[in-house]
């Protein structure tokens, strides 16, 4: 039974992985039926060893069949993926300030550190693909003008006030791109809602006092 066992395993290493499991199935057939054979002239029921040896060779047909199958079909060429072209028309970048709080004692700057809740949409679906509430409801902080966001919100966020609300509609070149992201299909147009909850402003550097030193 050792040859039976070892078409098994380079079946198994052979075959597609969804194919995989019906040869495994034939392989493990064949075992059962060869035994039956082998039991058959060991007790001498030789009706029974030669009725278990035709179905043998019936099996082995079936499962030379299945394999020669699917090491066609992983042989192959691979199907090319669709070319995802951009769209034909894209929405214009916009700011729109929704809320404007009565008194706005500063405004966001670029250095600023900016805690925002938001939410992030596709335009084509209405999709929501990221979202502040998504984290236990606790803002997301950033750097107004540095590298952890998207350029449209570093473009979009600034001069806004603390309580503000602004939507932002961002084309899909200012905001993932031809790649996209998780949740984002490529040349994707984006819809961002968000509410600035806490502001501070960048530190400014005291100047030294005292008269410079005289050139020697």
């Amino acid at each position: 039974m050792r040859w039976i066992s070892g078409l098994c395993v380079l079946a198994a290493t052979a075959v597609h992985a969804d194919t995989e499991k019906k040869v495994q199935q034939q392989a493990t057939k064949l075992q059962q039926t060869l035994g039956s054979a082998i039991a058959g002239t060991q007790s001498k029921d030789y009706d029974v060893a030669l009725s278990k040896i035709k179905q043998l060779r019936s099996e082995l047909d079936q499962w030379s069949e299945s394999i020669a199958a699917v090491k066609s079909a992983a042989d192959a060429p691979p199907v090319p993926e669709a070319v995802v072209e951009p769209p034909a028309e894209s929405v214009p970048f916009s700011v729109n300030s929704t809320h404007v709080p009565a008194k706005c004692a500063r405004k966001s700057v670029e250095g600023a550190t900016m805690k925002v809740h938001y939410v992030g949409k596709l335009v084509s679906t209405g999709k929501i693909f990221a979202s502040s509430f998504h984290t236990g409801s606790q803002p997301f902080r950033f750097t107004l003008g540095g590298d952890e966001v998207i350029g449209a919100w570093n473009q979009g966020l600034g001069d806004m006030c603390e309580g503000e609300r602004r939507r932002l509609m961002v084309p899909w070149h200012m905001g993932y791109g031809e790649k996209g992201t998780k949740g984002v299909p490529p040349y994707s147009d984006l819809q961002y809602d968000f509410e600035l909850v806490e502001l501070s402003l960048p530190k400014i550097p005291k100047k030294k006092s005292g008269k410079a030193k005289a050139e020697l």
